[in-house]
């Protein structure tokens, strides 16, 4: 009832009419298939509603928003014994902490968690070089101790978006120097598909941690924030589920002329969470980095991790 009184508010002060009717409709609906449509309808129109208004009017809008956001992300799978998540992204998300500096409860794989990296099954203490993965896999085995956590994790550093970008272009990966790296949307998904049946799953979310090589490269930057969209467009159609949660690391590179639209890109995944449904924004605000104040360290891996881990557990209803 809060959000409709939120949406109804904005009905009075801004004479978006055609929002009443789709609120009355909500009232009577009860199904979460229903529910699910009604956000995806309201969002959509909300964005639109966004660019055409005043400044004032902009401001009520994105908190509407916002709350919807906060509030739809929320699933329950308390019928489902098994979490799977998704970890993708650039050289952050493979990882620059070292095994070798973990505490000992750390080194070793909680007993409810497979891991997969890069289309193998492994223990996470393997490598020397390690991602979020290790934060983020312990503090969610402490959390749900009685369900089967799966994390599956592609990652391919120095990437930019076009490098991801479903419907990929040789000319575009050029732009950004990653003609080698291939189609790694379509990579991605085979590697989703080695380990895990991709219609009988219903995934958890996805941890994003991507975006430095975007800030490079004007042209990339510029078109981010779509190009991030269409991402999350895409991998949830091939995942079969629209409303899957979608967690993005904002990425805090360091203010030098390697990076002149650091700022650019920061903003383009703070409006998209903004404006995509189940998506939320990660901080990396004082997250430990290496000398090169790029890379995250130990500490800042294991963090980064935990605060995936953190805002998971806040944005969703699960029973133990």
């Amino acid at each position: 009832m809060q959000i409709i009184k939120l949406v109804l508010a904005v009905i009075i002060n801004t004479k978006i009419k055609a929002l009443f009717f789709i609120v009355i409709f909500f009232l009577q609906i009860t199904s979460a298939q229903a529910k699910d449509i009604f956000v995806e309808g309201i969002v959509t129109h909300l964005n639109n509603q966004f660019s055409r208004h005043a400044q004032h009017s902009q401001n009520k809008l994105g908190k509407i928003i916002q709350h919807v956001n906060t509030q739809f992300i929320k699933t329950n799978l308390s019928h489902n014994n098994e979490l799977v998540f998704i970890l993708a992204g650039q050289s952050n998300m493979s990882g620059y902490g070292r095994t070798s500096k973990l505490p000992v409860a750390y080194r070793r794989t909680p007993a409810n968690v497979t891991f997969y990296v890069n289309g193998y099954s492994t223990k996470m203490s393997r490598f020397a070089q390690f991602g979020p993965e290790v934060g983020f896999a312990h503090a969610i085995s402490r959390r749900f101790p009685h369900k089967k956590i799966k994390l599956i994790k592609f990652s391919a550093g120095g990437t930019s978006l076009f490098a991801w970008d479903p419907d990929w272009r040789l000319s575009k990966a050029r732009i950004t120097r990653n003609a080698s790296a291939g189609p790694l949307f379509e990579k991605l998904i085979k590697t989703i598909k080695r380990h895990t049946n991709i219609k009988g799953v219903r995934f958890a979310g996805i941890l994003w941690m991507q975006g430095e090589a975007d800030a490079r490269y004007p042209s990339s930057a510029r078109s981010y924030s779509r190009n991030l969209a269409q991402f999350i467009t895409a991998l949830r159609k091939e995942l079969h589920t629209p409303s899957l949660a979608f967690f993005i690391a904002q990425v805090n590179p360091p203010a030098i002329k390697a990076f002149p639209y650091r700022n650019m890109v920061r903003q383009a995944q703070k409006r998209s969470t903004a404006g995509i449904r189940n998506s939320r924004l990660i901080s990396t605000e004082g997250l430990e980095k290496q000398s090169d104040n790029l890379h995250y360290n130990t500490a800042g891996q294991l963090a980064l991790g935990q605060r995936f881990a953190k805002a998971f557990i806040q944005t969703t209803k699960y029973h133990r």
